[in-house]
Formats: C-alpha cells, structure tokens, sequence
C-alpha cells in the first residue's frame, strides 16, 4: 500500500493570523500634521486679516504736556474658506462576508482601503497647496547631494529672510523624502556638525536642534498613480523640496500662521477628520457599503511666513 504523500496529509488554506497589506504608516501622511488645523461648523465663511505693514509700523512721537497724542490707523480685509468635500467607497457583497476565510473581514478591509485613500488625496492636495511653486513670497533653489551644496546656509537664510519680512522666527522645516535621503541626510557639511562621541547619523530631532526648529517632518508619502488594473511603481507624491515657516500650531484670533488647515465638521461631524460609515443599498438587496469622506481646505494664511527651498537634488 503506497504511503501518503504531503499533499494527502496537509491541504493548503489561508492563515489566520497572517496576511500582506502595503498600506502606508499613519506618520508617512504630512497633511494633517503640518499646517495647523481649525475645525469649522460652515463649509465656507470668511475671516479677518489685519495689514501686516500697519501692525509692523511705528507712528509714535514725543507728547509735550498738555498735547494730544499722535492718532494712527491700521487696515483689515477678509479672506474666505471652502470646503471640498471628497468621498470614496467599497461596496461589500453579502456572499464575500458569508464565505471569507477566517483571516479576513471584508468590510474592515473596505474600511482600511477608503480611509487610505483619501489620506493619500490630502496628502495631493496638501502638496499642491503648500508644496508647489509660485506659492509662498520667496523662492531659492539649491542642491544638496553629497557634498554639493550648502544646506546649513540656505536653511539660515530662509529663517532671516522670515524674520525680516514679518518679525517672526520660522519654527518650522518640512522636507519631501528625496530632500530628506538624497539631500541633508547625506550632506557633508551636515554630517560634520555632528558630535564626535555621537552616532554620525542625521536624525530630524538633530536638525531640529540645529536650527532651533519645534518641528522637522519628512512628508514621505507615495502614489501609484496608475489606473485599477495598469502596472507600474508608485512615486513620491510631494517633491523635492524643503520648506521653511513659521506655523502656529493654535493660531486664534490675532495670531500669525504661514498656512490653515480648514476641516469642516458641519456634515462630517467627529473631529473634523475622516469619517467612515456603512451604508445598506436596498436595491442591491441591502449590500453594505462602506464609504469614507472628509471635507477641506488648505489655505496660505500668509505667504510672507513660508520661505521654499526648490529642487534640492534633482
């Protein structure tokens, strides 16, 4: 009688504590992590904005007893809001939750898929709001590779450049991934500040030191930006460059800030973030859906706050 094969003795099934899903890390988003954010009830409203030169100028004069004193004025505008509301959704059939192996719960997955992806259209939007040219008051380009370069002295001269302009000291640097590996990470001239009894490793906490900065992100998210189905590699969404500015990460009324997240909670509710809900289709014979939406905007409050770094290795 033939013994029995491998086969005969174990038949191939999914595992249940185990499975392959490439979505990316929370920290790898920079959206809702760099600009500060206001939550707002009214998809769209204005607000106040007082002349920087009137509140940078000095009117007064020396008061001789028994005069009045100098009188003086200052401007104020408003600018706008809006909200873009975005939404994405996975419809889940009754037969996919009944017969999934033990390993998966398709409506959590549908859940993961939406909320992901529209962590990656605000990390878009977010780049091309506050990560493009032409959008804040100045502009440099520099390269940092390898020894090429002086990003100590760029850097510095966007921290004066802010100062100058508005009085205020930049307290924050983002850096797009290339910037960040390709750039500082390998300069020499960084790496020479580092201390001799140290690890000759950059970190972002030592940049941070540095230049006295309360935040250094690295915006590290990536896209395929292909359609369902189409091969190819996915690619850093923000690029190249670096931005310095002054960000308050509380700004209220008669505070500065380089730029604003708007999240508007009127609709989405919650905190302002993305809100995931399932929905039954009575006309599929109740199939769940589960959907996932959020509504923002991203504004430059005041472009004399951000100072970008262009292109710095390519």
């Amino acid at each position: 009688m033939a013994e029995p094969t491998l086969n005969d003795l174990h038949v191939d099934v999914a595992l249940t504590d185990f499975s392959v899903a490439l979505f990316q890390e929370e920290g790898a988003y920079i959206a809702r992590r760099a600009s500060s954010e206001v939550m707002v009830a009214q998809r769209s409203n204005k607000y106040f904005v007082y002349g920087k030169n009137d509140l940078l100028r000095s009117d007064a004069e020396k008061r001789s007893k028994s005069t009045p004193s100098a009188v003086r004025n200052y401007t104020m505008s408003t600018s706008d809001y809006y909200c873009e509301r975005y939404s994405i959704a996975v419809d889940v059939s009754e037969e996919d939750v009944a017969n999934a192996d033990p390993a998966l719960d398709p409506e959590e997955d549908a859940a993961r898929v939406t909320v992901s992806d529209l962590r990656i259209r605000m990390d878009v939007d977010w780049s091309a709001a506050f990560f493009s040219t032409g959008v804040w008051a100045t502009e440099s380009t520099a390269t940092w590779s390898g020894t090429t370069g002086d990003p100590i002295g760029d850097i510095a001269t966007a921290v004066e450049t802010i100062l100058a302009e508005t009085g205020r000291r930049a307290n924050t640097l983002i850096l797009g991934a290339q910037s960040w590996y390709s750039g500082l990470w390998q300069n020499a001239a960084v790496v020479a500040r580092l201390p001799n009894d140290a690890p000759k490793i950059i970190t972002t906490d030592f940049i941070a030191n540095m230049f006295d900065f309360d935040n250094v992100l690295l915006a590290q998210g990536v896209r395929f930006s292909g359609d369902e189905g189409t091969t190819g590699s996915p690619s850093f969404i923000h690029d190249d460059h670096a931005l310095v500015a002054f960000v308050d990460p509380n700004a209220g009324l008669r505070e500065a800030t380089a730029m604003k997240t708007f999240l508007w909670t009127g609709l989405i509710g919650g905190d302002g973030g993305i809100r995931t809900k399932r929905i039954e289709i009575p006309e599929d014979d109740k199939m769940p859906r589960v959907e996932s939406d959020v509504a923002y905007d991203f504004k430059v409050i005041s472009s004399d706050l951000g100072y970008l770094i262009k292109n710095t290795v390519s």
